[in-house]
């Protein structure tokens, strides 16, 4: 079996601002987790470090990681000022070789500060001359919300042209819309680096690796914020080979980390429940391992972000290479702009492979009741065999009058339809009551609608995304495996990061099996059938 001596290079110990009760956190906590997923090493820094104030933290993570081999510390830092808060650089940098610490981060937007020279300089001119590998994230614990799209490449790419010696890896806690900077950044600094934990983008490890190197790629997990499920599965199953693939899990990290000489041991980690985790581990998937996708986008050519490999027979190429035999599909302009021409796109996925997408009509209720039903009409005309809602991101009331119209449509022709999401949970029982010929999903994984799917048997979850620890788990606990189905939001997000958590689930093989296509099977042959 395949172990690719994975370390993780971004993870979190100890009581977060936004920790939950009976959450992971703790160092015991971090390793368990390593174990089950067959994780060697972690840079770990401690959460006073990111949210308080490094020094607390800095002192903090060599007392977690003093009797665990398997983890590293890592270090926070502040530019230099006030001199009772922090060492001068030289003798900061001497505290970290002395310790061990093999990564200091810098963070911004949580400490006031910017990155520019008359700022950061004097700090990093001892660590440039070391080659301390340096992370810069630029989020902000307390902002509300998910964070994406941070970090201001002009100062890091003026950074990393000031420091030509220094590693630089940017971490943030997504990046979507601006994958197309870090092409630009990737191309005018041979030191900068991508920490793969944010990376939620389709064949995007495949792109870098292909274009400027695997060695420009460290992988990370941001665990606890984010589980292992996601983030390693999309590298173990990426198309590259296995020399890149064991650089970025971790070879590259220790050649950055061995400044400071720490030691790496050889683990031997529990094997995989089954075969299940097993692919979630090694990439390497049984033929027989086969899955149905309940969530799908195309694009056609591209999409207002970049989306490597990206036309129809690629795509198939890759549900073939990945074991999805089905997938419904609706088009990334429902979302962003002209739903028409997205339905058009999806006609003709659903013409040149009729047994390989299900196509779903997208529908924008600005356009009004009367377009809403010609747009459904011409749909079933070019063989789309169900609905695609995405309201909120249209800027449509999520409860707005026209969702109905959808609704009575799905109910009368016994159809599949979508939403990225319903709303109230007294609002997603009026509609699953009032239309019950229609089979309702919603579209990202969502426990609020428990009570209601005891009551209603065509209510749904798609699991997209069950990215925290242990959210399939707690999913199925909710909701049950009969309930939940697959999605993997394909060509937006990689097939594998929404397979990875399902995968390595703490669950039966029988549950794993309906959640990953059982469950969808069953829907398709009592809905949305050929006209």
């Amino acid at each position: 079996m395949t172990d690719w001596r994975v370390l993780d290079a971004k993870c979190t110990v100890g009581r977060h601002l936004k920790l939950q009760a009976g959450a992971g956190h703790t160092a015991d906590d971090l390793v368990g987790e390593m174990d089950h997923f067959g994780v060697w090493e972690a840079l770990a820094l401690d959460s006073l470090s990111r949210e308080n104030h490094p020094a607390d933290g800095n002192e903090r993570i060599l007392e977690v990681t003093a009797d665990r081999p398997r983890l590293h510390p890592a270090w926070a830092a502040l530019p230099t000022g006030a001199q009772d808060e922090q060492p001068e650089p030289g003798r900061f940098l001497e505290q970290m070789r002395q310790n061990k610490a093999g990564a200091l981060w810098l963070f911004p937007a949580q400490y006031r500060f910017c990155l520019s020279d008359w700022c950061v300089d004097a700090l990093l001119e001892p660590l440039a001359a070391a080659r301390v590998p340096v992370f810069i994230d630029n989020t902000e614990i307390a902002r509300q919300g998910v964070a994406s799209d941070a970090i201001d490449w002009d100062a890091v790419v003026a950074l990393c042209r000031r420091w030509p010696d220094l590693p630089v890896i940017v971490s943030e806690y997504r990046i979507r819309r601006g994958n197309r900077m870090i092409y630009r950044a990737l191309e005018a600094c041979e030191n900068l680096h991508i920490e793969l934990s944010g990376y939620w983008l389709y064949r995007g490890i495949e792109y870098i690796t292909a274009h400027w190197g695997a060695h420009r790629l460290i992988f990370g997990s941001n665990w606890p914020h984010l589980g292992y499920g996601c983030t390693l599965a999309t590298l173990t199953a990426a198309e590259i080979d296995d020399d890149a693939k064991r650089r970025i899990a971790g070879d590259t990290m220790r050649g950055l980390m061995a400044w400071c000489g720490p030691e790496h041991p050889e683990i031997e980690t529990p094997p995989p429940a089954d075969e299940f985790a097993a692919f979630a581990r090694t990439g390497e998937r049984p033929p027989e391992l086969t899955f149905a996708d309940c969530h799908g986008h195309l694009g056609g050519r591209a999409c207002h972000y970049h989306l490597p490999d990206c036309s129809l027979d690629a795509t198939v190429a890759e549900m073939d290479r990945l074991g999805v035999e089905r997938c419904c599909v609706f088009s990334f302009t429902v979302v962003f702009g002209d739903e028409a021409f997205g339905n058009d796109v999806v006609a003709e996925a659903v013409a040149r492979y009729p047994e390989r997408f299900v196509g779903f009509t997208g529908l924008n209720p600005h356009r009004g009741e009367r377009a809403m039903l010609e747009e459904l009409e011409r749909g079933a005309r070019l063989g789309l065999r169900g609905i695609k809602l995405i309201a909120h991101y249209q800027g449509y009331p999520e409860e707005g009058p026209l969702i109905d119209i959808a609704c009575q449509w799905a109910h009368e022709r016994k159809q599949i339809i979508l939403h990225h999401h319903w709303g109230s949970p007294e609002h997603v029982e009026r509609l699953v009551s009032t239309y019950p010929g229609a089979c309702f999903i919603t579209g990202h994984a969502t426990r609020a609608y428990a009570d209601v799917m005891q009551r209603h048997p065509n209510l749904f979850v798609c699991s997209c995304p069950l990215h925290e620890p242990n959210d399939c788990e707690n999913m199925v606990a909710a909701i049950g495996a009969d309930r939940l189905l697959f999605g993997s939001d394909l060509q937006d997000l990689p097939v594998a990061w929404g397979l990875g958590p399902i995968l390595s689930a703490r669950l039966t093989r029988e549950e794993k099996g309906l959640i990953l296509g059982g469950n969808l099977r069953r829907i398709l042959d009592a809905y949305s059938l050929e006209p």
